[in-house]
């Protein structure tokens, strides 16, 4: 037995020095090096977009000085800054601080952040009863960004990123597309099809919403059911931290509870909450059966709906007609 332990000592830690080093070099998920700019073309790998926006902010701050922020999870995605900006006061410059799954606590700690770094003068937070009831996700796609965690998380940050590469389902997909170049079905949850990014394109050309997609949008709905309650002490202490920021910045804000396509309505006792921490003037509900949640072609899928659902709340917030 000693013998077998030495001999696996002898040939598995080279092994595994060459593990770390293929890894390191690679950088798959781009945590380890620096990057000017994050996304290309044909990305293929998913990669933490909490820790995308953090880093992508701190290497521009400096130049751009941005004052104006959309935070949320990836629903958030469906408000764009050049849309937004129409409702600002001309100087504004706009950044979109958002993050995969979200949480309170994801968005307090980029608040925070920012409170320390710069300036809030306005404010979107994109939230949802999901959003609002989630404690911080594990997992190399959510962990919070180690320099929003004052670094206490690092190792556990870069651990969780390094088995997500190791795992034998990824590597096969990750070599397979690299060397082919071609997506193919067993794929699917492991990386990305890059062919498929543009949903708005393929929903110009008629393309998305076939008969196979649509069969994602059905048993999704529940009308006239109601959320439980979410939001705990730890949580309300959070949204009366980011309201303190608020005060001391004189930010202008207002926070989006999203339409999702599912119909649960928020609870009620969470939307006083929110009112009662942020004013109900600055809240905005649109959870429940409502004019998007009706039809599935406001939603890419069950989850996330499009920026023309995005772009008309906009315009009912702000109390515009453009």
């Amino acid at each position: 037995m000693k013998r077998f332990l030495k001999y696996c000592l002898l040939f598995g830690l080279p092994f595994g020095l060459l593990l770390v080093v293929w890894y390191v070099l690679l950088d798959p998920f781009k945590v380890i090096w620096h990057y000017d700019e994050y996304y290309e073309p044909n990305d293929f790998v998913g990669i933490n977009r909490g820790y995308v926006t953090t880093m992508s902010y701190i290497n521009k701050k400096d130049i751009y000085h941005y004052d104006s922020f959309i935070f949320g999870n990836s629903r958030s995605g469906a408000f764009h800054i050049e849309e937004w900006e129409h409702y600002l006061p001309e100087s504004s410059v706009c950044y979109h601080f958002d993050e995969s799954g979200g949480s309170v606590g994801g968005i307090f700690s980029k608040i925070r952040f920012i409170n320390k770094n710069g300036c809030l003068k306005n404010a979107l937070l994109v939230v949802d009863y999901q959003l609002l009831g989630r404690n911080e996700l594990n997992g190399h796609l959510f962990n919070l960004p180690p320099v929003l965690d004052d670094y206490r998380n690092v190792i556990g940050f870069h651990w969780e990123n390094f088995s997500a590469f190791y795992d034998m389902k990824f590597l096969r997909a990750f070599f397979d597309y690299k060397l082919s170049h071609q997506y193919k079905p067993y794929m699917k949850d492991l990386i990305k099809n890059p062919d498929k990014a543009n949903k708005e394109e393929r929903i110009k050309r008629g393309e998305y919403y076939d008969e196979e997609h649509i069969k994602v949008f059905e048993g999704k709905q529940f009308p006239d059911s109601v959320a439980k309650v979410v939001i705990n002490e730890e949580r309300a202490e959070m949204l009366k931290a980011i309201k303190e920021v608020f005060n001391q910045q004189n930010t202008n804000y207002k926070i989006v509870i999203s339409p999702l396509y599912n119909q649960i309505k928020l609870n009620p006792i969470d939307l006083q909450t929110l009112y009662d921490v942020f004013g109900k003037e600055n809240v905005f509900d649109f959870s429940g059966m409502n004019q998007w949640s009706v039809d599935y072609h406001n939603y890419y899928e069950d989850s996330h709906y499009r920026p023309c659902v995005a772009n008309e709340i906009m315009k009912i917030m702000y109390n515009k007609d453009l």
